[in-house]
């Protein structure tokens, strides 16, 4: 299949910065943007490029059913819980696992994080039955990046770069992600699956994006389960702490939960491509213990 979106992509990263605040946040129904992806007019394929290379993101409606989210939430839940918390670097043969990353662990990462991750590969034995709906999805976002809709799918680490779902739970009070720039070299936009609604499942905080004047733009209320959310990488966001008021605790379902679908450099390749933070002075998004 010819990819018409890859010339302009290149176009534009040649000419142009890359773009670091947002600029318009886009509501569109999931189904109506798939087709116009998949056609690929030139048209489209002009304005969308353009639009998102210049900060705008957009937010998908509708993309997974809530029920496959909520049933998704249910048994990673249930997944963690059989298991230790472990850790492995993304290395020819590493399995599945989970990862609790406290307060002190998140200091050690590329950007600073409190959450609770689990981790699963294309490689491995698929124990949620995760990967058949959300490729069907992906491929639709890796044809936009330029890419072909299957590319890394059949990646192991020893190729450098593999396809990683994490789903994700940033636990109250704690929980959090610094403002970052995610890598942009092999997967041009983040897209970023939510699977809680604020209101109804935590209270306060979550997801935030960074606007002109390093203010932030929160798009929390706009979110339903079952949404998607898709920008270029180098667009700085970050995850603010939810349910101030409560105590923390890593075996409960509370908080909120996010689906993350990223093509990462394996830690096969020295010194791989890897996103960096970012040092903003933005009341609210660090936590009150950190």
């Amino acid at each position: 299949m010819e990819n018409k979106y890859l010339p302009v992509w290149e176009g534009l990263e040649r000419s142009k910065p890359f773009p670091s605040h947002v600029r318009n946040v886009v509501e569109v129904d999931y189904q109506d943007f798939k087709n116009e992806v998949l056609r690929q007019e030139e048209s489209f394929v002009e304005s969308v490029t353009v639009s998102l290379y210049a900060g705008d993101v957009y937010l998908l409606k509708n993309v997974f059913p809530k029920e496959f989210m909520v049933a998704l939430r249910e048994n990673a839940h249930a997944y963690c819980k059989d298991r230790p918390s472990e850790f492995y670097k993304m290395l020819e043969g590493s399995p599945d696992f989970h990862r609790i990353i406290n307060l002190e662990a998140g200091k050690k990462y590329s950007f600073r994080v409190c959450k609770h991750s689990c981790y699963f590969y294309p490689w491995n034995n698929d124990p949620l039955g995760l990967f058949p709906a959300i490729y069907e999805r992906w491929r639709v976002v890796k044809l936009l990046m330029g890419l072909r809709p299957d590319e890394y799918e059949k990646n192991t680490p020893k190729d450098g770069v593999v396809d990683r779902i994490q789903i994700v739970r940033y636990p109250p009070r704690i929980g959090f992600l610094e403002p970052h720039s995610d890598p942009y070299r092999y997967q041009r936009l983040f897209f970023s699956g939510y699977m809680s609604k604020r209101g109804v499942d935590f209270q306060g905080g979550g997801f935030y994006l960074v606007g002109p004047g390093d203010k932030p733009v929160e798009i929390e209320d706009q979110i339903e389960v079952g949404d998607v959310s898709i920008g270029y990488a180098t667009v700085w966001h970050g995850v603010a702490p939810v349910d101030q008021d409560k105590e923390p605790a890593w075996d409960k379902q509370d908080g909120r939960w996010f689906l993350s679908m990223y093509s990462n450099v394996s830690d096969e390749v020295p010194n791989r491509h890897t996103g960096y933070p970012v040092k903003l002075s933005i009341e609210g998004v660090l936590p009150k213990d950190y």
